[in-house]
């Protein structure tokens, strides 16, 4: 039965082989795009936004952090800043990715600076979507309010997410449901170690920092810090904080456009 079955096999190929292909015009590759999410969200945040860009063509990769999302049963005092920053370093060496754009969106503005440090050169860019931008030697919280918000924490490290008003999400958007459910409490370690780089952090790396104008508090910090920095754009939209629930197709158009 085998060798039957190759010789039939090896009978049809001339006619599998048919026409000649009508030569197609190459089409250069798209950028790889990694989307990191913000503290008390997980991948999942961005589904509508990776779906239009990799309708565009765009590798996507939005991984959730370490005891986030649905790798919340990973949750243990020692996840840290530097472990949510190897979650995505380690997935553009892995996807071994290269000419990427690195967008962190909200806290993720830390992750996506230390994991610069450490995979610089598989990166195009950065993109802060309404993040928070780190200073080298310092930590998010100081120690007075990480100890404050210790003794309210679940299990001692767990911070409860806010209401649905912090992340600029109306209570009547119809994905509103849909994030409250979703939501999972954000570890506190990652906000309590500070920010340390060994190669310079996001130093050459050409950067963008995206500010969601609704709700925007005046003045703007980022942005003071980044002016008349030549590595750096400063770019607006017409969002809430979480644009990627509340405006996808603006956020993915944007995105698009930088890559």
């Amino acid at each position: 039965m085998r060798r039957r079955h190759l010789l039939a096999l090896s009978a049809a190929a001339p006619l599998a082989l048919g026409r000649p292909a009508t030569p197609r015009a190459a089409v250069p590759p798209r950028r790889p795009i990694v989307l990191v999410h913000g503290a008390w969200h997980g991948g999942w945040c961005w589904r509508e936004v990776a779906a239009a860009l990799r309708a565009a063509g765009h590798a996507v990769f939005a991984p959730t952090l370490t005891g986030m999302g649905e790798r919340a049963h990973l949750a243990v005092p020692e996840v840290s800043l530097a472990t949510h920053a190897e979650d995505v370093a380690g997935l553009i060496r892995c996807e071994e990715l290269q000419d990427v754009l690195l967008v962190g969106h909200s806290y993720a503005g830390y992750v996506v600076s230390l994991a610069a440090d450490r995979i610089k050169p598989a990166l195009a860019g950065l993109v802060y979507l309404d993040a928070l931008l780190p200073e080298a030697g310092q930590a998010f919280l100081d120690e007075a309010t990480a100890t404050q918000l210790r003794a309210t924490a679940a299990r001692g490290f767990l911070l409860p997410p806010p209401g649905l008003d912090f992340f600029g999400v109306p209570e009547t958007h119809p994905n509103a449901a849909w994030v409250k459910r979703r939501l999972t409490p954000h570890p506190l370690g990652t906000l309590t170690e500070p920010v340390r780089y060994a190669a310079g952090g996001p130093a050459g790396v050409a950067k963008v920092f995206v500010r969601c104008t609704q709700g925007a508090e005046q003045p703007d910090k980022e942005r003071a810090m980044i002016a008349g920095d030549p590595e750096w754009r400063f770019v607006t939209l017409d969002a809430g904080h979480d644009a990627m629930i509340t405006a996808p197709e603006a956020t993915a158009r944007l995105l698009a456009a930088l890559a």
